[in-house]
């Protein structure tokens, strides 16, 4: 398997946040460009990542493919590295059969639509398969890499790195398997709802919980055992990576769940509720539906709530 390793900035959760800049990763990152910000905005499963290639803008893909005339390589496991302000360098994440290429390129107008920052335009990476890990899973300490941004590994890093994240994903896909393994008899709503019961159960919610401290993040109730996970972007819409994303996630009442999964409540990009048409007045007093009511909205979840915008709400 071909591994390349690509040293950025530390961040939590590479997506674009206005009050988290890279840390260290490099000279360039000195003047917070940080172009790897975005590495885990995915645009409908897709996710142009960037790291910093060094001479002429370059990544020496021939390393990787064995062309010398070749503009990219492909089917490459790419290992994300970053420093700890405390020291040591570890694994952040990693991306599954991507293309590398030679020289940067440009960010497709789709997914540019939904960075906030447009001069964040460029990549030289890019995959449909990505995992992105916790702060408190970061643990994996990489060492020979030295300062270089991108390290082409050696035979027994290579074997210990393959070992872990495939017993990680081991784990991460078993959770997945096992919110879906009764699911293949069931469709539409009682499958969505079924996977929303069995999510009450999961690390989501407990990380939802914790989030949102308890209550529901437009009313504010606490009633904590009625509470409910709910997803932004549906599950059955969402890539490997969607599904567990806790930026993809919102604490809600059941009134307020209910509402917001039948597209009668949205958000604007401020956070700020919209409400449907279909919704009367009457109704909005009954379910508890306020014209001043809002939610926090961050650029990590400010691309899921535009999806729901886009997709789900019924004006």
């Amino acid at each position: 398997m071909k591994i390349l390793y690509c040293r950025v900035g530390w961040m939590e959760s590479y997506k674009g946040s206005a009050t988290e800049g890279p840390q260290a990763g490099g000279k360039y990152n000195q003047e917070n460009i940080g172009y790897e910000v975005y590495n885990y905005l995915g645009y409908e499963g897709e996710y142009y990542g960037f790291v910093e290639p060094g001479v002429n803008n370059t990544i020496h893909v021939e390393r990787l493919c064995g062309d010398k005339k070749a503009e990219l390589a492909e089917d490459v496991l790419i290992i994300w590295v970053a420093k700890k302000s405390s020291g040591g360098q570890y694994i952040v994440g990693w991306y599954r059969n991507a293309m590398v290429y030679r020289t940067l390129q440009d960010v497709p107008i789709e997914a540019m639509s939904i960075r906030k920052s447009k001069k964040h335009n460029v990549y030289n990476i890019y995959s449909k398969n990505v995992y992105l890990l916790g702060l408190n899973d970061r643990k994996f300490l990489i060492k020979g890499m030295g300062h270089s941004n991108i390290w082409y590994g050696n035979s027994e890093i290579d074997c210990q790195v393959l070992e872990y994240i495939q017993d990680y994903e081991k784990q991460y896909n078993n959770r997945i398997g096992k919110l879906e393994e009764k699911l293949s008899d069931i469709t539409g709503g009682e499958r969505e709802a079924i996977v929303k019961i069995r999510i009450n159960q999961d690390k989501f919610r407990d990380s939802l919980i914790k989030k949102y401290n308890g209550k529901c993040c437009l009313c504010g109730v606490d009633y904590l055992s009625m509470l409910v996970a709910s997803h932004i972007k549906p599950w059955v819409k969402s890539d490997k990576y969607e599904k567990l994303d806790i930026e993809n996630g919102l604490l809600l009442c059941p009134n307020h769940d209910k509402l917001f999964d039948s597209g009668l409540i949205s958000f604007d990009s401020k956070g700020k509720i919209m409400i449907s048409s279909k919704l009367d007045k009457n109704n909005q007093i009954f379910l508890n539906v306020n014209n001043d009511y809002e939610i926090k909205m961050t650029d990590e979840n400010a691309s899921y709530i535009k999806y729901h915008r886009d997709n789900i709400f019924v004006e």
